[in-house]
């Protein structure tokens, strides 16, 4: 996206795509993609995108697209949220789901290294992306050791029936 586009409207683009929730990038990079009369020229089609249906369209290797949530019912005021939340119990944690958000959090080195991966990563795939960055490492690795613990107990629990 950002190639075609001239330098102020990539400035733009990367403020809006930067802002934007985890969640609801690919469709927010979709209307930044499609051509400027492409609902008149094929409305059911950009309907049919909009709506989450991305089924025929593949990325630039070739591979299916396919949004990783569907699109905000925002007749009904739903919103992305800007960040995730996790933990045990539920909820307990929660973690930066934009880009400029995980850009914030992040040392100077680290987010230099996000910054290459999220310009490489297409957009289909950005919320990966974003999750995997914006989820601290040490509270992966703590909730980690957790899961195995509980589990380890609950084996020890099955094997003294």
């Amino acid at each position: 996206m950002r190639e075609t586009l001239k330098p102020e409207r990539a400035a733009e683009f990367d403020a809006v795509v930067a802002r934007t929730p985890a969640k609801h990038l690919v469709y927010v990079i979709l209307d930044w993609a499609l051509p400027p009369d492409a609902e008149e020229s094929d409305a059911a089609t950009v309907g049919r995108l909009r709506s989450g249906d991305f089924s025929g369209v593949r990325d630039g290797g070739g591979e299916p697209v396919a949004p990783t949530h569907p699109p905000l019912d925002e007749a009904e005021g739903e919103v992305a949220p800007a960040v995730w939340s996790t933990g045990f119990p539920m909820g307990s944690k929660t973690f930066p789901a934009t880009i400029e958000g995980i850009r914030d959090a992040l040392d100077e080195d680290r987010r230099a290294e996000f910054d290459v991966e999220i310009v490489r990563t297409p957009g289909h795939e950005l919320t990966y992306a974003a999750l995997r960055w914006g989820y601290p490492p040490d509270d992966l690795a703590e909730e980690d050791a957790l899961i195995a613990e509980l589990r380890a107990a609950r084996q020890r629990q099955g094997e003294g029936l």
